[in-house]
C-alpha cells in the first residue's frame, strides 16, 4: 500500500482557492501524496457495497464466469476488502442501477514517466489546478506511469434507477458525465463499465499510481455548473415558444411537429428495442446477447453501423477501412468477453467488405441517428387559435362542399349513409331475431325468461340496448329483484 510522506502531508492552507478560473496561485492545489488506510476506508464506505466485479488485467475475459449449472456467463465478484481486490487492476466501479461516483479516462498522454499528478499532459494540468481551486477537484487521480495519461474519480450523492429503467437523477448523472468529458478532454468511447481500481496493490510497473485528494462529496448540480461555465455552454431548452405572423404560420408549423412525430415514430418502429439492445458496453462496443452465448458477428455488424453514423454526423467519408476496424474491433471484444469456448471465426476479407458496402449503404440512405431535439410547441393560447381555427374551417369547408346538393361529393356521402343506415338495420333486425329466439326457447321448455343481463352478455351488447329490443318486441322482463334461488 502506498502511504503519505510526512513532508507531503496535505496542509488546510494548500486548500484555501480563489473563485477566479484564471487566477495564478503560488502553491498548488493538487498533490501527489499517494494514499492511506483511512483514505482506503473512506472510499468503500462511499462506494458502500459488499463487493465488486474486477480483472486482475486488461483480459477482461477474465471478468466473466460461467456457471457450469446454466451455462449463463456472470460477472466474477470479489468481497470488498479482501487481498483478491486487491490485486485486481480494473473494478466496475458504477452499476446501471447505482453509481456513487464519476470516472473519467483521459487519454491523452504527456510521455513523462513517474507516476506523479504533475506528470500528466500540461493542458489536464491546469485544468485540473482550476478545478482544485474551485474545491471541485477529483477525489482520486489515477496516472500512468509510463505514458502520463490519467483517471478521475469524483464522489458524488449516489444516484438510482429501478432495473430496465431510469431516473431524473441518471439522466442528470449522464449529462453532468458527457459536460465533463468534453471539458478534460475525456475518452467519450469509455465503457464507464471496468475502470481502474484505485486501491490496487501490485509491483506491476504499468499500473497506475493513485493520489487520494480529499474524501469530499460532490453535487452533480455544482459539477455540471463548473463544466458549463468552463465550456461556455448553456442549459438546453426543451421547449420553444414561437410568435407566429398569422393564423397561417401557426396552422403550418403544427403539421410541420406532427409530419416530424410521425416520422420519429417510424423510426422508432424501425428501430430494435431497447431490450433488443441490451448488453454490456465494454470499451465503446454494446456486446449484445443471444441465448445461450453471445453474439459476436451481431456485435461487430452494430457497432460498424453506430460508427458509421458517427462519421456522417462528423462530416467524415465512410472509408471502407474505418468501417473494417470498428467491425473488428467489436468482434474481438465479443470474443474476449463471451466466446463460450468458440475459437475466432472472423469472416474473410471480402466478406467484410460487402459488410462495409453494406453500412454506407444503410447510412446514406436510411435512417440517420436523431440527436436531441428542441421540441418546437405550441402554447395554451396557441393550443386554444388552434382549436378554434379548427372549428371554423370544418364549417367553412363542410358549408363550401354541400352547397351544390347534386355534386359529386354530396351524391358520394349520401350513397355512403344510406348503405351505413341498411346495415345498421339489418343489424337491428338481426339482434332483435335473436332475442326473440331465445326468449321463446325457454318459454317452450317452461323456463323462466332469460334476464337481460345474461342476453347481454350472451349477444355481446349494452343492457341498455336488450331493454331497448325487448321493448319493441313486447317481451319485456318482469320488474323488480329476480328471486334467489335456494
Amino acid at each position: 500500500m502506498t502511504l503519505a510522506d510526512p513532508q507531503d502531508t496535505v496542509t488546510a492552507s494548500a486548500w484555501k482557492f480563489s473563485a477566479d478560473l484564471f487566477d495564478t496561485h503560488p502553491e498548488l492545489a493538487l498533490r501527489s501524496r499517494g494514499w492511506t488506510a483511512e483514505d482506503r476506508r473512506e472510499l468503500l464506505a462511499h462506494l458502500g457495497r459488499e463487493s465488486f466485479q474486477g480483472s486482475k488485467t486488461r483480459d477482461f475475459a477474465s471478468a466473466w464466469i460461467k456457471n457450469p449449472d446454466t451455462g449463463e456467463t456472470q460477472p466474477k465478484l470479489y468481497r470488498a476488502g479482501s487481498k483478491a481486490l486487491t490485486r485486481c487492476q480494473y473494478v466496475a466501479l458504477t452499476h446501471a442501477q447505482h453509481a456513487a461516483v464519476i470516472v473519467l479516462d483521459i487519454d491523452v498522454p504527456s510521455h513523462q514517466a513517474g507516476g506523479k499528478i504533475e506528470h500528466v499532459n500540461p493542458q489536464v494540468y491546469a485544468i485540473l489546478e482550476k478545478w482544485a481551486r474551485l474545491e471541485k477537484a477529483p477525489a482520486w487521480i489515477g496516472v500512468n506511469p509510463l505514458s502520463g495519461k490519467c483517471q478521475l474519480i469524483w464522489l458524488i450523492d449516489p444516484v438510482y434507477a429501478a432495473a430496465g429503467k431510469t431516473s431524473p437523477n441518471m439522466r442528470l448523472l449522464a449529462a453532468t458525465t458527457e459536460e465533463m468529458t468534453r471539458v478534460f478532454g475525456a475518452d467519450q468511447a469509455f465503457s464507464h463499465r471496468l475502470s481502474r481500481w484505485p486501491l490496487h496493490v501490485s509491483d506491476d510497473p504499468t499500473a497506475y499510481k493513485w493520489h487520494c485528494q480529499h474524501d469530499r462529496v460532490d453535487r452533480l448540480a455544482d459539477l455540471m455548473e463548473i463544466a458549463r461555465t468552463m465550456t461556455g455552454s448553456q442549459k438546453p431548452k426543451k421547449y420553444i415558444e414561437q410568435d407566429f405572423s398569422s393564423g397561417r404560420a401557426r396552422i403550418e408549423a403544427a403539421q410541420r411537429a406532427t409530419a416530424e412525430a410521425k416520422a420519429l415514430a417510424i423510426l422508432d418502429a424501425s428501430l430494435p428495442s431497447a431490450l433488443d439492445a441490451s448488453g454490456d458496453l465494454i470499451d465503446g462496443v454494446r456486446v449484445l446477447w443471444t441465448n445461450p452465448e453471445r453474439a459476436r458477428d451481431e456485435t461487430a455488424f452494430r457497432h460498424a453501423l453506430t460508427v458509421g453514423y458517427q462519421l456522417k454526423a462528423a462530416g467524415e467519408r465512410l472509408k471502407d477501412a474505418k468501417i473494417i476496424d470498428a467491425y473488428e474491433v467489436a468482434y474481438n471484444v465479443a470474443q474476449a468477453v463471451g466466446a463460450d469456448g468458440r475459437e475466432p471465426d472472423l469472416p474473410a476479407m471480402r466478406d467484410r467488405l460487402t459488410m462495409a458496402r453494406r453500412v454506407r449503404g444503410y447510412v446514406a440512405k436510411g435512417q440517420p441517428v436523431v440527436p436531441a431535439r428542441r421540441v418546437e410547441t405550441q402554447s395554451s393560447r396557441g393550443r386554444k387559435a388552434l382549436a378554434t381555427m379548427g372549428r371554423r374551417g370544418a364549417a367553412t369547408s363542410n358549408a363550401r362542399r354541400w352547397a351544390d346538393p347534386e355534386s359529386k361529393y354530396a351524391q358520394e356521402t349520401r350513397q355512403r349513409l344510406a348503405e351505413a343506415n341498411k346495415r345498421r338495420e339489418m343489424t337491428g333486425e338481426l339482434l332483435e331475431l335473436r332475442v326473440k329466439t331465445a326468449i321463446l326457447d325457454a318459454r317452450s321448455q317452461s323456463v323462466a325468461d332469460p334476464s337481460t343481463r345474461e342476453l347481454a352478455g350472451e349477444l355481446g351488447v349494452s343492457e341498455r340496448r336488450i331493454q331497448q329490443v325487448r321493448k319493441a318486441l313486447g317481451m319485456e322482463a318482469k320488474r323488480g329483484r329476480p328471486r334467489a334461488e335456494n
